[in-house]
C-alpha cells in the first residue's frame, strides 16, 4: 500500500480488507503524511512552531501501521526538511525516517520519487528505465494501478514498455524471464481518471503473482 496522505479513514478501511486476505507482511511505500508546505514554498518557509501548519499529526496513522515495513516517501521528507526534530513527536520518527528502498530476492520496494519517470503517453507516466534487481519493482508515487513488463530495446535503445491489464481481484503471473513494475495504487487518490482508490496491491512472490485490489471510499460518519 502506499500514497496515504492522511487519510486515516481510508487507510482503516484498506486494513479491514487486508485481515481476510491473510497476507505475510503489509508494506507500506510512504506518503503516510501530506505536507501542508508545497514544495514549491520550501525554500522561503520558516516554521512558526505549530507541528498542524505543516502536517496532521495524527497517531492513529501510527497505530494502524505498527508492524508494518515502512519505505519514507517525498512527504515524509518534506516534513524531516521543515520541522526540527525536538519539536517531532516520538511517535512520528519511524514513519520519518523509514528507509528508502527494501529489497528482496523478488522485487525492489520503493515509494518512487527519486526513479527516472518516462511519460509514456501524456499523463501516463511510468518508471521503465530504473535499474532494479529481481523480477519486479513495486512503487507508488503516481497514485495509480498499473502493471506494466519491460522488453530488452536494444543496444543504446529505451526499454519498450508494454502495458498489461489490471483487472482487479485477478491474480496476475509474473512470468520468471519478466521483468515488470508494478504500481500498486494509492489509499487515497486524487485523480478519478488514475482509478478506484483506496487501492492496494499484494504481491505474492512465492507463487510470482500479483493481484490489485480496491474497496470503497468509507462514507463520513
Amino acid at each position: 500500500m502506499t500514497d496515504i496522505h492522511g487519510a486515516t479513514a481510508q487507510l482503516r478501511a484498506v486494513f479491514d480488507q487486508i485481515q481476510t486476505q491473510a497476507v505475510d507482511q503489509v508494506v507500506c511505500l510512504g506518503d503516510i503524511f501530506e505536507c501542508r508546505i508545497g514544495k514549491r514554498e520550501v525554500a522561503g518557509y520558516e516554521y512558526g512552531g505549530r507541528l498542524t501548519d505543516v502536517f496532521d499529526p495524527d497517531p492513529e496513522l501510527a497505530g494502524l501501521l505498527d508492524g508494518a515495513r515502512l519505505v519514507r516517501g517525498n512527504q515524509e521528507e518534506r516534513i524531516r526538511a521543515l520541522v526540527p526534530d525536538p519539536d517531532l513527536p516520538a511517535w512520528t520518527r519511524p514513519l520519518l525516517d523509514a528507509p528508502l528502498e527494501r529489497r528482496t530476492d523478488f522485487a525492489l520496494y520503493c515509494h518512487g520519487h527519486p526513479l527516472p519517470w518516462r511519460e509514456l503517453e501524456p499523463g501516463l507516466w511510468c518508471p521503465a528505465d530504473a535499474d532494479f534487481p529481481g523480477r519486479a519493482l513495486v512503487h507508488g508515487h503516481h497514485h495509480r494501478s498499473a502493471l506494466y513488463r519491460l522488453w530488452p530495446g536494444g543496444t543504446g535503445r529505451p526499454v519498450r514498455v508494454e502495458r498489461l491489464p489490471v483487472r482487479f481481484g485477478e491474480p496476475v503471473p509474473l512470468a520468471a524471464d519478466g521483468r515488470y513494475v508494478v504500481n500498486v495504487g494509492s489509499v487515497t487518490g486524487c485523480d478519478a481518471d488514475r482509478g478506484p482508490s483506496p487501492a492496494w496491491a499484494v504481491v505474492d512472490e512465492a507463487a510470482a503473482t500479483v493481484t490489485y485490489h480496491h474497496t470503497p471510499q468509507p462514507t463520513a460518519p
